[in-house]
């Protein structure tokens, strides 16, 4: 028997009150387990964040890297042009490139952040989870522990019953016996 092996002796209970107990202990493992799955699937979405999420650096350290080389192009070529209007559009190029990889480059903390705070909430989504666990577990221990107490309750009464219906069995014999 589990509950003896955690260190409980089962006893005597009001067998009612111990099936509403029972039951109570199933419906909050129930609404765990609900929870859980929830905070699972939640997981699910957050790794997908963060999935999207790194994917878009990878891709924002490429354009990043291909702006390097681009801007390096028309510095070069800066340099060497002497027309004003090629120096203003080599300008304007210059200008718009800086602008992309500011952008590319807030972009990236942004998601570097995304990517922190969901790790963040699947941890706690996880502790959460484990905790759920612990409490099912006992709860689950509680509920055995309980079901042995009503057994031999349920027991103890059929023997008290039993004791009973010979005591009046006996009872009646005797009266037919005197006559009454």
């Amino acid at each position: 028997m589990a509950a003896a092996a955690a260190g409980q002796t089962p006893h005597f209970v009001v067998v009612d009150d111990a099936q509403t107990e029972i039951e109570e202990l199933q419906d909050r493992n129930a609404d765990m387990a609900r929870q859980s799955q929830v905070l699972e699937e939640q997981n699910r979405g957050l790794n997908d964040e963060i999935a999207r999420s790194e994917e878009f650096i990878v891709q924002a350290d490429d354009m990043i890297d291909r702006l390097s080389a681009s801007a390096g192009e028309i510095y070069t070529v800066m340099q060497s042009a002497v027309d004003p209007a090629a120096r203003r559009q080599l300008q304007q190029r210059m200008d718009e490139n800086r602008q992309s990889r500011y952008d590319l480059e807030n972009r990236k903390r942004r998601e570097n952040e995304v990517i922190t705070q969901a790790q963040e909430q699947i941890e706690t989504n996880r502790k959460m989870i484990a905790v759920n666990r612990v409490r099912t577990k006992a709860n689950d221990q509680r509920i055995e522990y309980l079901q042995a107490c009503i057994d031999l309750s349920i027991d103890e009464n059929r023997d008290v019953e039993s004791v009973l219906d010979t005591a009046d069995q006996v009872r009646q014999q005797v009266e037919a016996l005197l006559g009454r």
